[in-house]
């Protein structure tokens, strides 16, 4: 129900001869977990941060999920100590094998980028080592987790699982010639390398924003529906503006970044979204998108009226959330909760009101109901910003300047 679409690549990649560490990037909150746990379609066990333990009912429902708290040095020196028995659970985890996932950076950030990694993921590898690795490998397999939108409902993803990290080997390799640290430092590299493989890597410098803008215009022109499509254009954008970066006089660059900020403001004023930009026949597009919209109207409305009090709900708790990153989960959680109970709901009254044809007929058209809503307002915002495309002649010569450059 959160995802339109979910691609899961590299499955393969997992093995089955040992125990399995997840590391994956963190971008959207707790949907992350949900997204692992569909791609892995077996019981998976969670590291989290701690803080969102500290309620009693929290603390049982996240235990029940199978979670596990980590403890950050924000969360205090005291608190960090415990880390040591929680990482003797995870190790006890991996020895019953159970795949444990875990978010390296530490904290969620919805860029196409990653933060430094942090030294868990790999203390707990180390630590299971020394337990079982004689008897069986420790892997830490590197997943990338890519959004077509992160704080959008129902947005499209790719789940990708790379080449595993036999940290067995790594060890026992690098033994002679390295400390314990040392390793942990190559290791560290070596997964956030990977890592980066399985996602739009966008370096996360200050010219951020503008090489996203640059490299997203021109995915768009290859635009697919497909989400691991889709994730292949954007990697060969990206990989073609770092190309133009280094082949291209620093002033000559740094104006093109210029230019890419200010088209990015006036796209965003005017509501236009990058992949309107694909469209060679804007015109058309924002006319056979409209009449779309005119057509399924009618059952959008019976989906507004029938599925009110969750949309509702998820409207006035996503307007309380601070962090955009979670705009998702609370969306999740309240139809996970609400919309079993609203077509319970429906059942009783339809089939106490209708003819028994009719009470089928309303019951099947309410079950859709939660995700066309969502996707029906997506499709008013693409055809409005495609409209706002089509009228904007001006910015049209603009996005060709720009792309002639990263042709």
């Amino acid at each position: 129900m959160s995802l339109r679409r979910l691609a899961v690549k590299g499955k393969e990649n997992i093995p089955k001869d040992g125990a399995v560490i997840i590391g994956c990037n963190h971008t959207c909150a707790l949907l992350d977990a949900l997204v692992i746990l569909r791609a892995m379609n077996r019981a998976t066990v969670f590291m989290t941060r701690a803080d969102i333990f500290r309620r009693p009912l929290l603390q049982k429902t996240f235990t029940f999920l199978k979670m596990l708290p980590i403890f950050r040095i924000r969360d205090g020196f005291a608190s960090v100590k415990q880390n040591e028995e929680i990482i003797r659970k995870c190790v006890k985890v991996l020895n019953h094998h159970y795949p444990l996932a875990l978010f390296p950076e530490a904290r969620h950030r919805p860029k196409h980028s990653l933060l430094p990694l942090s030294k868990g993921i790999f203390h707990i590898a180390f630590e299971a080592n020394k337990k079982f690795g004689h008897k069986r490998p420790v892997y830490i397999v590197p997943m990338g987790l890519e959004y077509s939108h992160y704080f959008r409902y129902r947005p499209t993803a790719v789940a990708t699982f790379g080449r595993p990290i036999n940290v067995t080997e790594f060890v026992k390799q690098h033994e002679g010639e390295a400390t314990p640290v040392q390793i942990q430092s190559m290791l560290r590299e070596e997964l956030a390398t990977r890592m980066s493989e399985l996602i739009t890597y966008v370096p996360d410098t200050e010219n951020y924003e503008a090489q996203w803008e640059l490299a997203k215009l021109s995915a768009a022109q290859s635009y697919s529906l497909n989400p691991a499509k889709q994730l292949m254009h954007n990697r060969a954008a990206i990989k073609k503006v770092q190309e133009m970066k280094a082949n291209t006089p620093e002033e000559d660059t740094a104006t093109l970044y210029a230019n890419a900020s200010a088209f990015k403001k006036k796209r965003l004023k005017h509501n236009i979204r990058s992949s309107s930009t694909k469209h060679k026949r804007p015109l058309a597009a924002a006319v056979a998108g409209s009449l779309a919209l005119l057509c399924l109207l009618p059952y959008y409305l019976y989906c507004a009226i029938t599925t009110l009090p969750s949309w509702l709900l998820s409207l006035l708790i996503v307007s309380k959330v601070k962090d955009k990153a979670f705009y998702n989960t609370a969306r999740f959680g309240v139809n996970l909760i609400l919309w079993p109970l609203l077509v319970l709901m429906w059942i009783i009254v339809t089939t106490n009101t209708l003819p028994l044809v009719a009470a089928i007929i309303a019951i099947l058209l309410i079950l859709p109901g939660v995700a066309f809503f969502y996707d029906y307002n997506t499709f008013v915002l693409r055809t409005w910003s495609d409209w706002q495309w089509a009228l904007n002649k001006p910015l049209h010569s603009r996005l060709r300047d720009l792309l002639k450059h990263i042709a």
